[in-house]
């Protein structure tokens, strides 16, 4: 039988380069003893090859280029074909790709082949591969991006955003959220800044995403108000006592409210509320101004049945009517409920399912971003905004609608309606950390549309010659070892001394400690003085204005040395020209305090103390304790929380009661020496308090659980660490269970907290001492003893905690247990 293939038709090169990918392919496995995607193999692997290149290839003309590429192309595509089609990716042969890629790779960085074969070759390989399996491609892409795309990427990137968008159309959003993650960091990575592929320069909108929803029969206003919610049945009653199956979930009670308060019933929002989504598909149709009254009009209906919702969920906070309205979701330290929260494609719009979702605070919060983010698109039009725009010499005419200007009463509506949702976002516990994060992002998208509108100009700057790098290195040079000196400017310092002939003589002045040493502030004290008595014999207004002029610099110039040590005086001080009394010696403590220290009640170590243990110890009685017997030494340290005040407790007392913004004001001004936040309520140790109470002259007594403990430690701060121990586990379980608030689950979780407790203070030994509290007198006097340091008896080592038994850390060797009398 006669051959197929026609002799007559064949490229020899063809054939020479296939030949020479053999050879290649055999070489990479004898130095890459691997069979994974890793190490890469360079230039420096394939030099033997890459010379044979111009021998199958020895022209350079233009025409022969493009000949040598297809013939490259042809021979590279037979040989990837026959390795993918009889080698899974899965088998370590499937090494052999890789390899094929890096030797491409190399190719083109040569300009030896088309600078795109590669990422053609990748993009066949994905598209016959599963999702599974493409996993594995994108693992070679991210282990290869800096070297594949670092020459040519001009000729790549639309075939690099063609595969990448291609592979996000297969992959489910939902499902594959961390795998569509990285198809889009690596494009982000692979494409610079300033790139304007992916830029929408003509504004368009993705008006394709219609949102639908049911048709919802209309109901009179009398009929929705004649519904009551049953708490025992669920079920909803008419006027007529007729039962109505109805889903566990807020409902809007507006029968006593003004009609210009009311909330629409749930059935007359469902159509206003989803209807506001054609609004932010497609916001241009609020140019017109019978939809953008429609918009207005259904957003502020919408933020009347979210605040109405707000309400009821935090008056029913506690109660029995509680399980009616579904509660907002607890943080978890999983990630199960942060995926809940991100991975929803497109909201579901079921009437069935719209009291639930709008109970829902993450289902507000991304209705009300999109909202903002309208609000802030309308007032872009305003003329105020407008102006802004007027010195862009070159405008993207598509995105800056200049036809288009919000009038006076709209632009009033959005600015209220903005502040109105950001009021509403910050009510809750952490609403002021997230609109922070909001504005944050906004305010960075907002440096993106400016861009935008100019037309996108290039971001990316061109190195600096090296020539203008020369002459800018010799400029500096010439301007910083001249030795010309120049005219002392009025009021500035001599430099005479700099001269070269006084070379070392100078360097002395400059190291003279009155040239940088704070002077004194009783120096000011004469000189304030002196141009006091120099006024009394001024001979004229000019004479007196030149001395009022000098005192004037010498008093801002006290003030300035006084503010370090007696910054308490300035309230004293009426008068610029009268500032005798920071002059004046001041007590340097209290009288309370001078008298402690005179009858020698202040230990010798004043450094903070953090009593920790398990809970249920007998922390606080024994703080209480030793604050009593000791009021002049000891303070209390007071916590903050975000949470309200239970009953019995007084603001300053048992805690610093303050709302999220202030928490997270201190917070952010790293002034917490520790803080939790449990379910949405924040605790912290404020550093200021700690240091008032110093301040004042007592020692701070903190009083912490060991996690705080080891935050504060880790933190490096110096501090007396007391851990207060039970007798045993069996006597600590039986006071807790004298706890009435406290389950069967909430008991065994504190047990196993405590047993973790005793082990870890065992083995880590972080405090200065273990008390065990068996005996409360015998524990506050081994307490006290070893705050003041009073002699003890060692009696050697109790590993099972007898009373009153404290534990000293030792400094590298287990813990010495003293036993007190």
């Amino acid at each position: 039988m006669p051959s197929a293939k026609n002799p007559d038709f064949e490229v020899p090169q063809v054939d020479a380069f296939a030949a020479l990918l053999k050879d290649t392919l055999s070489h990479a496995q004898s130095i890459k003893t691997s069979r994974s995607i890793e190490p890469p193999l360079t230039q420096v692997d394939f030099v033997s090859q890459l010379a044979q290149v111009p021998a199958i290839f020895p022209s350079e003309k233009e025409k022969e280029k493009a000949r040598q590429n297809a013939a490259i192309e042809i021979a590279t595509r037979n040989t990837f074909s026959s390795l993918v089609a009889g080698t899974s990716i899965d088998s370590p042969e499937f090494v052999q790709v890789w390899n094929l890629f890096d030797f491409l790779s190399v190719l083109s960085d040569n300009d030896q082949c088309d600078p795109a074969l590669l990422f053609w070759l990748v993009e066949e390989l994905l598209d016959s591969q599963t999702t599974e399996k493409c996993r594995q491609i994108f693992d070679y892409l991210e282990s290869r991006r800096e070297q594949i795309i670092i020459h040519n990427l001009i000729a790549k990137k639309l075939v690099i955003l063609r595969f990448c968008n291609d592979l996000l159309r297969r992959l489910s959003r939902a499902e594959d959220t961390a795998f569509c993650g990285r198809v889009f960091i690596f494009m982000f990575q692979c494409f610079p800044l300033g790139d304007r592929s992916s830029v929408n320069l003509r504004g368009e909108y993705h008006v394709e995403n219609v949102t639908t929803f049911e048709d919802i029969p209309t109901q009179s206003i009398d009929q929705a108000d004649g519904m009551v919610i049953d708490t025992e049945s669920d079920s909803v009653k008419d006027g007529k006592g007729e039962n109505k199956s109805t889903t566990k979930a807020v409902s809007f009670d507006s029968k006593n409210k003004p009609a210009a308060e009311k909330p629409l019933d749930t059935d007359a929002l469902y159509p206003v509320f989803w209807s506001l989504q054609q609004y932010f598909s497609q916001p241009t149709a609020l140019f017109d101004s019978i939809e953008l009254g429609k918009f207005k009009a259904g957003l502020e209906a919408t933020m009347s049945a979210f605040e109405t919702v707000e309400k009821l969920q935090r008056s029913t906070k506690g109660s029995d009517d509680n399980k009616l309205i579904p509660q907002k979701r607890k943080q978890s330290d999983g990630d199960d409920d942060l995926r809940s929260s991100t991975n929803n494609p497109k909201y579901l719009t079921s009437r069935e399912l719209f009291e639930l979702e709008i109970s829902d605070l993450y289902f507000r919060r991304h209705i009300l971003i999109q909202a903002f983010i309208i609000l802030d698109f309308l007032l872009s039009l305003t003329p105020r905004a407008r102006t802004k725009l007027a010195n862009i010499k070159t405008q993207n005419r598509s995105v800056v609608y200049g036809d288009q200007t919000l009038g006076t009463d709209d632009m009033n509506w959005a600015t209220q309606m903005k502040i109105r949702i950001q009021n509403y976002i910050q009510a809750e516990n952490d609403g002021f950390f997230f609109f922070r994060v909001l504005e944050s992002v906004i305010s960075r998208d907002k440096g993106w549309v400016r861009w935008k509108v100019e037309a996108c100009p290039p971001i990316k700057r061109d190195p600096v010659s090296p020539n203008d790098f020369v002459e800018a290195k010799a400029s500096a040079r010439r301007m910083a070892t001249n030795k010309r000196l120049r005219a002392v400017p009025m009021g500035s310092l001599s430099l005479e001394f700099l001269k070269e002939e006084e070379d070392e003589k100078g360097m002395e002045k400059l190291k003279d400690p009155e040239r940088w040493k704070l002077p004194d502030l009783s120096e000011f004290k004469d000189k304030i003085a002196g141009d006091d008595l120099d006024l009394d014999f001024a001979k004229n207004d000019k004479e007196r204005s030149e001395i009022l002029e000098a005192k004037a610099s010498k008093t801002w110039r006290a003030l300035r040395i006084a503010r370090r040590s007696k910054l308490a005086v300035f309230d004293k001080i009426d008068d610029w020209q009268k500032i005798d009394v920071i002059f004046q010696e001041q007590p340097k403590a209290t009288d309370e305090v001078e008298g402690a220290q005179a009858n020698g009640h202040f230990p010798e170590d004043r450094r903070p103390i953090i009593i920790t243990g398990p809970n249920k110890v007998g922390k606080s009685t024994l703080v209480s304790m030793l604050l009593e017997k000791h009021e002049s030494v000891f303070g209390k340290v007071i916590k903050h929380t975000t949470r309200s005040p239970k009953e019995g407790e007084v603001e300053g007392q048992d805690y610093y009661f303050v709302d999220s913004e202030a928490f997270y004001t201190i917070l952010s001004g790293q002034y917490f020496l520790e803080f939790t936040d449990q379910t949405g309520i924040g605790y912290g140790t404020n550093l200021t308090v700690v240091e008032a109470i110093q301040k004042s002259g007592k020692i701070p007594v903190i009083q912490l659980n060991r996690g705080a403990t080891e935050t504060i430690k880790d933190n490096s701060y110096d501090a007396r660490i007391i851990f207060i121990a039970p007798p045993s586990i069996e006597e600590l379980e039986a006071r807790l269970r004298k706890t009435e608030d406290l389950t069967e689950e909430d008991i065994q979780t504190e047990l196993k907290a405590a047993q973790e407790d005793l082990e870890q203070v065992k083995s880590e030994g972080f405090c200065d001492a273990v008390i065990t509290n068996g005996e409360v007198e015998e524990a506050y006097k081994a307490l006290e003893e070893f705050l003041y340091g009073a002699p003890i008896e060692t009696n050697g080592v109790n590993g099972d905690g007898a009373e009153g038994d404290i534990v000293m850390e030792g400094s590298e060797a287990a813990p010495e247990v003293i036993t007190v009398e």
